[in-house]
């Protein structure tokens, strides 16, 4: 039988938001919605949420997620997650077929969502990510030139045919909803991106990520709607 791993990477230290994984919304830490949806969706063998700062590891262990104790080392904010979680996996005596990355500022994720993704990750056995689509077209994209002021397009033609959504296609891009792989494939290439790539369409209500301050106050009214609409 095949075992799968869920690895939640939550840091003590945020730049934008002090404490961000800690922040209340709706009355509960942010990084508690991801712990509770990952343990309720039935489909990993273990949940670890991985930490430098004790305060976190101990709200974790009290919503029933393994903590570890990541490496000193490992606990900049410039190291990548996938760098931690192949860490993990290597110092971890157990062996999973799967592993799944949640990042802990999805908190509008559902366990649908996550069992939907797991789907799909075994029967292909391939990496899946969630991604949701983009509310502007990506090809209308514009830079600032070196003097701050004149615009550059990226796409000079796609403004000479139409600016229209309709007319350019829907794009998509990853929502860090979830991130999920053959534990074999990912060792090997250290990335979720590999090949073949598979996409998990979320719509852009579940796909709100928290980054800034102002985020996490719609995403308070948000959340309050929702538990009192249930």
């Amino acid at each position: 039988m095949s075992r799968s791993l869920c690895f939640i990477p939550a840091r003590g230290g945020s730049k934008r938001i002090p404490r961000k994984n800690l922040a209340l919304l709706a009355g509960k830490p942010l990084l508690q919605y991801s712990i509770e949806v990952a343990l309720q969706c039935g489909v990993f063998d273990d949940v670890v949420v991985s930490s430098e700062d004790m305060e976190i590891l101990d709200l974790a262990q009290r919503c029933g997620a393994t903590a570890d104790a990541r490496p000193a080392a490992l606990a900049a904010d410039t190291v990548r997650f996938v760098e931690v979680l192949a860490e993990f996996l290597n110092r971890d005596s157990r062996r999973f077929d799967f592993v799944t990355g949640m990042q802990p500022t999805s908190p509008f994720r559902t366990t649908e969502d996550v069992a939907g993704g797991f789907e799909m990750l075994r029967e292909q056995n391939a990496f899946v990510i969630s991604v949701t689509e983009y509310p502007t077209a990506p090809q209308l994209a514009l830079d600032f030139a070196t003097d701050g002021v004149t615009l550059l397009m990226r796409e000079p033609a796609t403004y000479q045919r139409s600016t229209q959504s309709q007319a350019l296609g829907r794009a998509f891009h990853p929502n860090g909803a979830f991130y999920m792989a053959p534990t074999e494939k990912f060792l090997e290439h250290k990335t979720f991106f590999g090949s073949p790539l598979l996409g998990y369409a979320m719509p852009r209500e579940r796909s709100f990520d928290i980054d800034e301050p102002y985020q996490l106050a719609i995403a308070e009214c948000m959340m309050r709607r929702l538990t009192r609409d249930v």
